[in-house]
């Protein structure tokens, strides 16, 4: 391989690392926003949902869009337009503003991934994939554990709008990468006239909405909010009718015929999967941290660290394990330990905070690429060359649509378990129980300590008694979160019995 050529795929790999990132990286900085922009805290969520929605909607379409424009082409039009939009962000002055250059970010950051990946199967040859994909795979996992890190560090030190400026440096060198490494191919502005944009607009109006619908639903009930119900109405209408569109047409806007391909039809399903368990787990530990054990922004961050950085030292010896271990087998042993990683947070206790997590994340972080890369380099296994952009959109459509799920099931579960197990808990509860008592007596008479009356002091301990089982309650709930990522990690392990080894390829798929 040419030196352009891992110049390319550097440049691709960093904008990919830089659009995951933000897909998570103002989750830990919302108050600082809400409260520098005056904006009220239950409308801060559309700061993450309408860079999803936008990130989502592009994606389809980026692999017509390469073909007709030209890859590199495309690709740097949209580099520029994050770097812009990301500066932006970080001048908003109201939620209007905010909202609108976030959606701005998805819509250019969304192509960002999957053409990322569509250089490393171009470019690469076949004996080498693995090494580019581990690269790719390092990005994927990595940065969904670096956001929420990166920007609680960055709002602590220096402020809210630093989330976005940090952009400012990779996104050049991204986009001289990307200058210098790809070759310039010839425009065909002539295809852009056979997009079918009722294809394009069925996805677009399914995917925003199912995306909403996903995003909004836990804070709104689900189905109890009218905006959710026909949003679902709308997502269930125009989705199907895609699909079928796209089987009637020559020249369809996906490939959707790339699922009769076993690998790839299971390996973009647990992908989904993957993904689901992956911003989960992250999601649920960051609000464990935030509202049980009361952790700022910068100390979350420190915790989930230990996600992060050990896999740099896992990534350099992935290719070899590759080249010697059946990828099936390294794809499960990789869930495996994943899945134990959960299990060990699933006995969780008042006193079960940032330092009794580092075992499970340590653990975690081994298996996270041990899973996730391999399962990417089987799924790919049989796409030949001139379908590597339909699958390559198709592919991360999937796992960004299961990393939203995953966000959506964790707020869910929460909310259910909480109230199962406080009522669980209350059942149990006697004015007469010793342990009550003791526990009411030792309140008050902290209270009264305090220099409370009687009466204040008994209603005061009253209170504390209630939130301490409302904050039992929730780790509760927590653990059950992480019993469900791990058995939905278990499950996947048996959808990987019905791949089939990259090894059985015909040479001259990779040459077609």
């Amino acid at each position: 391989m040419r030196f352009r050529d891992w110049l390319a795929i550097f440049g691709g790999s960093l904008g990919a690392f830089m659009a995951i990132l933000d897909i998570q990286v103002t989750n830990a900085s919302l108050l600082n926003i809400t409260d520098s922009l005056n904006i009220d805290l239950s409308d801060a969520g559309w700061i993450s949902t309408a860079y999803l929605i936008a990130e989502i909607v592009i994606i389809p379409l980026t692999a017509f869009m390469s073909k007709s424009v030209g890859l590199r082409r495309y690709l740097t039009w949209n580099c520029a337009g994050f770097l812009i939009a990301s500066v932006l962000c970080g001048f908003s002055w109201s939620l209007g503003s905010m909202i609108f250059w976030r959606a701005l970010q998805g819509f250019t950051g969304g192509t960002l991934i999957p053409l990322a990946l569509q250089i490393i199967l171009k470019l690469m040859p076949e004996k080498d994939r693995h090494i580019g994909l581990t690269i790719f795979g390092l990005t994927v996992t990595l940065a969904p554990t670096l956001g929420p890190s990166l920007g609680g560090w960055l709002t602590d030190n220096y402020g809210w709008r630093a989330i976005f400026f940090i952009n400012i440096v990779p996104g050049i060198l991204m986009l001289w990468s990307l200058r210098l490494g790809l070759e310039d191919t010839p425009p065909n502005y002539d295809r852009l006239k056979k997009l079918d944009v009722l294809s394009f607009v069925l996805l677009a109006l399914g995917l925003s909405t199912l995306t909403y619908v996903i995003e909004e639903g836990p804070k709104y009930e689900w189905l109890a909010n009218h905006s959710i119900r026909w949003a679902l109405v709308i997502s269930i209408m125009t989705l199907p009718a895609f699909v079928f569109r796209q089987f009637e047409l020559k020249n369809p806007l996906l490939k959707l015929e790339l699922f009769k391909d076993r690998n790839f039809a299971f390996g973009t399903i647990i992908t989904a999967a993957a993904g689901c368990a992956l911003f989960s787990g992250i999601y649920a530990l960051s609000l464990y941290l935030g509202q049980v054990q009361g952790y700022p922004a910068s100390e979350i961050g420190k915790v989930i660290m230990w996600v992060g950085f050990p896999q740099l030292l896992v990534m350099p010896f992935l290719p070899y394990l590759m080249k010697r271990i059946n990828l099936k087998f390294l794809a499960v042993i990789g869930i495996l330990i994943f899945a134990a990683s959960n299990y060990l947070n699933s006995s969780l206790s008042a006193h079960f905070s940032g330092e009794q997590f580092r075992i499970s994340l340590l653990i975690r972080a081994l298996g996270q690429p041990l899973f996730v890369i391999p399962l990417s380099v089987i799924a790919m296994g049989y796409i030949k060359k001139q379908d590597t952009e339909d699958a390559s959109a198709i592919f991360n459509m999937m796992r960004n649509l299961g990393a939203s799920i995953g966000i959506a099931m964790t707020t869910t579960l929460v909310m259910i378990r909480q109230g199962f197990h406080q009522a669980r808990l209350s059942e149990n509860i006697s004015q007469f129980d010793f342990h009550v008592l003791e526990t009411m007596y030792k309140a008050e008479s902290m209270f009264k300590s305090y220099g409370a009356d009687a009466v204040t002091a008994r209603t005061l301990a009253a209170r504390e008694y209630l939130s301490q089982g409302f904050r039992d309650s929730m780790i509760m709930a927590f653990s059950d979160i992480f019993w469900v990522v791990g058995g939905l990690l278990l499950l996947c392990t048996v959808l990987i019995l019905f791949l089939k080894n990259v090894d059985e390829v015909p040479e001259d798929v990779f040459n077609e």
